[in-house]
């Protein structure tokens, strides 16, 4: 391929990411808010900008409640950010991270603004139960349900009769794509094999940003590393059964994403103001794509979005040096090689995914654009795509070109 044009592009100036933690794990106590604030702070500090000239702050968060309301504004103000610099908070299911992105760029572009920040956070660990018909049934005895906001979000309540599990929904891919439950256990085996490689290898050490967790009479606990990434054989994977569909089923709880607790940050500008600043450009966002599928198969989005991200990019698959399709279940990576035959596994996922490095659902977008950007240019790669299923059936992907010069 001939030297690919980035004229014109945004440009990603800095990227950083939490630790992710694991459900009720090392960060359970640390609500969204002050994960994404920690983010934000972390990435104003190591790209060194004077936070007075941030102009807009986008921020995905699916699982969002009253203790941060528009969480964007509040990180932003707590980061040092200036008043007057805006704040929207998106929620696109595991696309919220991503959007958020994208509309910094788009203003961006548009010439709203000139620097943004963008990013991603959630803490599954702290999602509330819900009372729904408190206000309107006028109960005077008996008992009230409350309603678990976690599963809530697990499931697709316009599926079936009463809403379908995601996992569940997922076995119809399963048969869709003829997806074997051998290959699902070796993307899951991957997954933890390459994400613990990757943390071995120091690739991640330097842009995830360690988190402070207060406690009560003592030190506050650093957490430095991801939760999930584990040394397992195939064992693991094989002799596990399945979780959503007992009989006939494929899906395992440990060929799934687990729940997790995360934020990431990106800082974005035109490259005329990067140098302006003087800031040296980690990478460009070359395009961006999102489109629907049917809900009942809302794993097909990971990669039914590649295609039409491609042709917006202008390349092909064979262009593509790294990609990481979000692993929500290794059933739609596993999709994704027979819906694209040329896709080389040694490409995919090489710092794991979803399964092992967790699935944060507000963060996963941002997260995955900030780890590609950092493989990149660790690997001395050129170009990388990221994309991600969405509950409600949408694709969402990017592609982005390390800097060169």
């Amino acid at each position: 391929m001939s030297k690919i044009d980035v004229a014109g592009k945004i440009a990603i100036v800095g990227a950083v990411r939490t630790p992710i933690g694991a459900v009720n794990g090392a960060l359970a106590s640390v609500q969204a808010d002050p994960l994404a604030t920690r983010a934000v702070k972390a990435l104003l500090e190591q790209t060194g900008i004077d936070p007075e000239l941030v102009d807009y702050t986008c921020f995905g968060w699916v699982m969002q409640d009253l203790r941060s309301t528009n969480l964007a504004r509040n990180v932003s103000l707590r980061a040092g950010i200036p008043w007057r610099a805006p704040g929207t908070t998106f929620h696109e299911n595991c696309a919220s991270g991503a959007a958020a992105v994208h509309s910094i760029v788009r203003r961006i572009m548009l010439g709203e603004i000139e620097v943004g920040v963008a990013g991603g956070a959630e803490s599954m660990s702290n999602v509330p139960r819900y009372l729904f018909a408190g206000r309107t049934k006028n109960q005077l005895y008996g008992d009230m349900t409350l309603v678990d906001g976690l599963m809530g979000a697990l499931v697709d309540p316009e599926v079936g009769e009463k809403g379908e599990v995601m996992g569940l929904m997922t076995e119809r891919l399963v048969e869709r794509w003829q997806v074997s439950r051998e290959l699902q256990d070796e993307i899951a085996y991957l997954s933890h094999a390459n994400a613990v490689k990757a943390w071995e290898e120091g690739y991640f050490s330097d842009y995830v940003v360690p988190v402070e967790v207060p406690q009560r009479k003592k030190p506050p606990v650093v957490v430095n590393r991801d939760e999930g990434p584990k040394v397992l054989d195939m064992a693991y994977f094989t002799k596990a059964r399945p979780y959503f569909k007992p009989k006939g089923g494929t899906i395992t709880a440990q060929n799934s994403s687990s729940i997790n607790d995360a934020a990431a940050a990106l800082l974005l500008m035109s490259q005329e103001k990067a140098r302006a600043l003087g800031l040296k450009p980690l990478a460009t966002l070359h395009a961006y794509h999102n489109l629907g599928v049917e809900r009942e198969y809302m794993g097909e989005g990971v990669f039914k979005v590649i295609p039409g991200l491609l042709e917006k990019a202008g390349l092909t698959l064979a262009d593509i040096d790294y990609l990481e399709l979000n692993e929500a279940f290794a059933a739609v990576v596993g999709g994704a090689y027979k819906f694209l035959p040329d896709l080389d596994k040694s490409r995919v996922n090489q710092w794991g995914s979803g399964i092992s490095l967790g699935h944060p659902v507000g963060c996963t977008g941002a997260r995955q654009i900030v780890d590609m950007v950092h493989q990149l240019n660790r690997r001395g790669a050129r170009i990388g795509l990221t994309s991600r299923c969405v509950g409600g059936g949408i694709g969402s992907g990017e592609i982005l070109v390390a800097w060169e010069g």
